[in-house]
């Protein structure tokens, strides 16, 4: 990628004496339809210039679809996390079990519970919520509950003042923000940005903030930063050979306290798992796209799996090394 200059070979100077300092770099992929002036506004004695890049916005990925739960089959769900676990075969690593059954999951998920495609909620009124609002709205909530549990004519008038009332800071929210807005607008304010504006007031869904074009290698930069920083290479010295000189001993005390018999070293009985799960509503769905409700209705091979894990009496490595590292 090349760099350009827009204002090389333009007569327009950007100082009051007639100067061209101020140069404009554009890469190469950009330049080809960029607009470059100057602005009529002095900023000390340099103009200000301006620069017009017609580049659309990146569209933010859709969602991915997710599981229809409502529609689940779960006697087929079942079914075939029964033929999986007939011919499983658990190997000794813990990891390795925990992604099997994921993956064991995701399967008998696709094979019994439709998808469906998210939908994008918004609120018409993000433009101009505040606390205030946010109070009143609660308030709404609170005398509609009473209402509904209490029907009677108090409720009734007490629920009826409460609406009226919250509507009354709602209006003034929005005239209040309404007059913040039209008080940032001035003769450099686009016609577009004006119509923004507009249609955001009339209710219209907000604008979808841009997706990073590239969130993987984002998150594997920030992480590594995060691990560089938080790495004991950072410590001084001394404290660096403290930690060594402790780390012997402080392994072998963790060894010797897992050793150490305790009376809730058994494994969980049929009867504990049945009534760890949950029974009210589903929880959110994780990076694997299982939730809760999969669990609840893994039926004898979950259970089986999750007996086994139990009974194996094992320890994942890694979280054996965190553990020791930070003890």
């Amino acid at each position: 990628m090349f760099v350009v200059v827009l204002n090389v070979d333009r007569s327009d100077g950007t100082h009051t004496r007639g100067g061209r300092l101020d140069l404009t770099l554009v890469s190469s992929d950009l330049a080809a339809d960029a607009i470059w002036e100057v602005h009529p506004t002095l900023t000390s004695d340099h103009f200000a210039t301006l620069t017009s890049l017609p580049v659309a916005p990146p569209v933010p990925p859709r969602p991915p679809p997710r599981w229809n739960i409502r529609r689940a089959d779960w006697s087929r769900f079942q079914a075939s996390l029964d033929e999986w676990w007939a011919d499983y075969q658990p190997p000794d690593d813990l990891h390795q079990q925990e992604r099997d059954l994921t993956a064991a999951i995701q399967t008998a998920a696709t094979t019994a519970i439709p998808m469906c495609a998210p939908s994008r909620r918004h609120r018409t009124d993000w433009w101009y919520y505040n606390d205030e609002v946010r109070e009143h709205n609660h308030r709404v909530n609170l005398h509609r509950k009473l209402y509904k549990k209490r029907p009677n004519p108090n409720n009734l008038r007490l629920l009826q003042e409460v609406v009226a009332r919250a509507r009354q800071v709602s209006l003034r929210a929005k005239e209040d923000k309404w007059l913040e807005w039209c008080a940032t607008f001035s003769q450099h304010t686009s016609l577009g940005q004006m119509w923004r504006s507009v249609r955001t007031a009339s209710g219209a869904a907000p604008p979808r903030p841009a997706a990073h074009p590239h969130p993987q290698q984002e998150a594997e930069r920030l992480a590594t930063i995060f691990t560089s920083r938080g790495s004991s290479n950072q410590l001084p010295l001394h404290t660096r050979r403290t930690q060594q000189q402790l780390q012997l001993h402080r392994d072998e005390a963790v060894r010797e306290a897992m050793e150490v018999a305790d009376m809730t070293d058994r494994p969980f009985s049929l009867q504990e798992l049945q009534q760890a799960k949950r029974r009210g509503r589903d929880t959110a769905t994780g990076v694997d796209g299982v939730p809760y409700s999969m669990l609840a209705h893994a039926g004898p091979a979950g259970d089986a799996a999750l007996r086994y894990r139990d009974h194996k009496g094992g320890f994942p490595r890694a979280r054996l090394t965190i553990a020791l590292r930070w003890c």
